[in-house]
């Protein structure tokens, strides 16, 4: 419920947040809590996106935060990952930087560029002038893997840098090599290397002991150090990636490898796909080198991992699909919508099906021959219940899962992410006379039960059928006094209601919205016997919803969201009256009703 209330406060305060990550990273075995849009970057090649360097077997590896609000915007990069571990275990280094200046400003833009592209998105970040900045110029700089420069190269220029410091928990399978490789690469040959590793399990380097390394040691070219600080003995990992030469310091995601480096080279020097995408910031930084190094580590054979150790410590990449696949979900129209394109070079394979939340079975994924994308398609949902737990789809093939990605979900703010618990708080919240409901009162449609299990309506969460709503309330709690206040109360608000926006909120969104009456209505009507008082609410839900209807039509449609099909699904079947009921008796009931309807003005 806490997530619930996390996402209910995004959409109200319109806080536009979004995360990007490695499509392939995405937990199968993770259930996603809200409907924050979470983008699954895919490096494969593509003819609309190619970087140099970047590739299929490319990683996007890269942690940082931009922040923009209306006093301004800060970028954050370093080495935490967006997870617990990072945040709050790990020993890791961060850096925040105001944006004052255009240039950090246009380097960040080409960044999110890159991933807003590559998802399908149009990007938000707009084109700004140097006077909306203090400066047009910065000594800071932001630094990534989709600028011509690769980060060596900024970070050393052509500069002579005869001592390199460098934290990093993940090193290359040949160490002394990649030192060499990077002498030779950057025209540093008298760069001495000094490296403040992490050690697995607290004893062991993440590399392996070569006849080249021990030489690299003794000729002192390169020196183990130990960690400066004192790391609680409570912390996993030293995961902080940080590189220091006398004149700058870089803060970022780069480890000490070729991928991780953007030191994946030809000959010539140019970046080889491969290399991952990575970011963060090199500030000007005269201070010692000797200030980020501890004291000097005791080396021997056997602080190293044998073949077969590291074999069995290296990253496990699960394999792409041969096809990008986006999936939305629009919560005004209540329908799913999904794009695709096969990768260059392959041709699509008609055999791969997908499952939709509250879509009863899969559905063939529909190929163009030709342009190898995905055919238009337009799946609505007539009622939404496993989507507000459920965030994710699967795609299959043969009939087995082989893929899990996370749905995007557009116009949250058509979530409606509360409801009362019966009817009988609906119509007492409604019939309060000159006073609006307070929605802090209110609780969540998605809620834990007793014993912890996630549960959506008051039903198990992972129903495949759609159910509804346990109402469990009889005619005896509502009087008919309070059910006509409450009609008579709620028509006056749409009444008062003079913008369409405003009146879908309460016909849809809200907590006791129109929509919420003829969900409940329905509820209490399966199953129950045939009763006057049913017959009452029927008629007043009913005349709610074409009062509802005839406003929407008197209304400016400007600002309209949500499709007129999903208006006229607000009614709700009539019920029997009971069979002893004579035809005198029913005229009377209409003419009561009619009176009523007159009271309150009817249409």
């Amino acid at each position: 419920m806490e997530y619930e209330a996390l996402q209910l406060a995004l959409t109200e305060q319109q806080i536009d947040l979004r995360v990007f990550c490695d499509r392939r990273f995405i937990g199968a075995d993770q259930n996603k809590r809200t409907a924050l849009q979470v983008h699954g970057v895919c490096t494969a090649q593509k003819t609309e996106w190619s970087y140099p360097g970047v590739g299929e077997d490319s990683l996007l590896h890269a942690k940082v935060i931009y922040l923009e609000g209306e006093q301004g915007r800060v970028l954050g990069a370093g080495s935490a990952n967006l997870t617990l571990s990072g945040w709050a275990r790990n020993q890791e280094v961060f850096h925040f930087q105001p944006i004052n200046a255009l240039s950090l400003y246009q380097s960040v833009k080409a960044f999110f560029q890159a991933l807003f592209t590559n998802v399908g998105v149009p990007c938000p970040l707009e084109n700004r002038r140097s006077s909306s900045f203090a400066s047009a110029e910065s000594a800071v700089r932001f630094c990534h893997s989709f600028q011509r420069q690769p980060f060596l190269v900024q970070l050393l220029g052509e500069r002579a840098c005869h001592h390199l410091a460098v934290w990093s928990p993940y090193l290359p399978k040949d160490l002394a090599l990649f030192v060499s490789h990077l002498r030779s690469s950057y025209e540093q040959a008298r760069m001495k290397v000094s490296l403040v590793p992490d050690r697995l399990d607290g004893q062991f380097l993440r590399t392996g002991w070569t006849e080249a390394l021990g030489d690299l040691l003794a000729n002192d070219e390169l020196r183990l150090r130990h960690n400066p600080t004192t790391v609680d003995e409570r912390t996993p990992m030293t995961h902080a990636k940080l590189w220091k030469t006398s004149t700058h310091l870089a803060i970022g995601s780069w480890n000490f490898t070729r991928a991780g480096s953007n030191s994946l080279l030809d000959s010539r020097g140019k970046r080889l796909p491969g290399n991952n995408i990575e970011a963060g910031f090199i500030l000007p930084n005269n201070s010692a080198v000797e200030s980020v190094l501890g004291a000097t580590m005791d080396t021997s054979p056997a602080l190293f991992l044998s073949d077969e150790a590291l074999q069995a410590q290296a990253l496990k990449i699960p394999q792409n699909l041969p096809f990008d696949i986006v999936v939305e979900f629009d919560w005004a129209e209540q329908v799913y919508q999904l794009r695709g394109q096969w990768h260059i070079g392959q041709e699509p394979d008609q055999g791969y099906r997908i499952k939709l939340p509250d879509i009863d079975a899969a559905f063939a994924l529909d190929w163009k021959p030709r342009s190898h994308g995905l055919k238009a398609c337009r799946v609505p949902v007539a009622h939404v219940h496993a989507l507000l737990f459920d965030h994710s789809f699967q795609v299959l093939k043969d009939g087995r899962e082989c893929f899990v990605g996370m749905l995007l979900e557009t116009t949250p703010e058509f979530r409606r992410a509360q409801r009362y618990d019966d009817l009988v708080g609906l119509v007492d919240a409604m019939a309060q006379i000159d006073i609006v409901p307070n929605q802090d009162d209110v609780g969540f449609r998605v809620r834990e039960s007793a014993t912890g299990e996630p549960q959506v309506d008051g039903l198990s969460a992972d129903l495949g059928a759609v159910a509804s709503e346990q109402d469990g309330s009889d005619s005896a709690h509502i009087s008919y006094f309070r059910l006509f206040t409450a009609s008579y109360q709620f028509a006056a608000r749409l009444r008062g209601v003079e913008r369409l926006s405003v009146l879908e909120h309460w016909v849809f969104v809200r907590p006791g919205c129109l929509q919420e009456w003829v969900d409940k209505t329905r509820q209490r009507l399966r199953g129950s016997t045939p009763n006057v008082f049913d017959w009452f609410l029927v008629q007043e839900v009913n005349a709610l919803c074409k009062l509802a209807l005839a406003l929407r039509q008197r209304l400016p449609k400007d600002d309209s969201r949500i499709a007129l099909s999903r208006w006229r699904t607000l009614k709700v079947d009539m019920p029997p009256l009971p069979a002893e009921t004579n035809d005198d008796f029913r005229q009377m009931l209409e003419q009561e009703l009619g009176g009523l309807e007159s009271k309150w003005g009817g249409t």
